[in-house]
């Protein structure tokens, strides 16, 4: 599969139709619509496993009525394998009975064939906002994943304050799980004078320059205190990332 993101990348496309004149038509629609486009044709829906199987695509079209089955049957095969990828039914076999099965199956989008260029302009739009969902989803897996495996304490706050993430170093600062953490307020783990302190003056610097740096006392599960040196930086939502670069018992831990 390409590496590539963006509606710049090529899309590698299996298309399956069993009608040689439509599928030499819509061939020819994508090379002059999308020439990123990078298709290959087959008719029939063993040849389409068979492909699917041996090569990597971006995404699969598919008509309805196969030789050997239909393009839900397909489907099915495809989502076994996986769940997320585009798969769009382009057919002339237009039904609320088909429609259903298809959405209930877990297809991508529904195409109904039709007259004139519109049915492939259309297509190549929904074909391509459909891989660049597809493609921006894996980024963020990759990216979440990444940051669950670090070593360094990693949070991420929205812009009212709540956790959207927290790793498990960073959680552990704090002395509970990740999943606890997640949406819960920063203010939560923080004494009144850091609170007061960090609404007043740190948190506008971070939204003003970008970031902060230095140090605060924290509130942990366990009644105790620790002292942290934190970095934070803005996000263009409003939220900011914080990292903790280390943490210790504070002087005046109550426990």
């Amino acid at each position: 599969m390409h590496d590539g993101t963006g509606s710049a990348a090529t899309v590698r496309l299996l298309h399956v139709e069993d009608d040689p004149a439509f599928a030499e038509l819509t061939a020819t629609y994508l090379d002059r619509l999308d020439g990123r486009i990078d298709h290959e044709s087959v008719s029939t829906a063993g040849d389409a496993v068979e492909r699917f199987e041996e090569g990597s695509f971006d995404a699969v079209v598919c008509d309805y009525d196969l030789p050997d089955g239909t393009g839900i049957d397909l489907l099915k095969r495809v989502r076994e394998v996986d769940p997320e990828l585009p798969f769009v039914l382009f057919t002339g076999k237009g039904s609320e009975e088909v429609a259903s099965e298809a959405i209930s199956a877990g297809v991508t989008d529904y195409l109904q064939k039709g007259g004139g260029a519109d049915q492939f302009e259309m297509l190549v739009n929904r074909l391509r906002n459909a891989v660049d969902r597809h493609r921006l989803g894996r980024q963020v897996e990759r990216s979440i994943a990444a940051l669950e495996a670090a070593s360094e304490p990693i949070g991420i706050l929205d812009a009212d304050g709540t956790y959207l993430f927290a790793n498990e170093a960073y959680a552990s600062v704090y002395g509970i799980d990740p999943e606890t953490l997640v949406g819960t307020h920063w203010e939560r783990f923080y004494p009144d004078d850091e609170v007061e302190r960090f609404t007043d003056e740190i948190l506008p610097i971070v939204t003003e320059e970008g970031h902060w740096s230095g140090e605060a006392t924290v509130d942990c599960a366990d009644g105790g205190r620790v002292r942290e040196r934190l970095v934070l930086t803005h996000t263009t939502d409003g939220g900011h990332v914080c990292i903790i670069r280390g943490a210790e018992p504070a002087a005046d831990d109550p426990a």
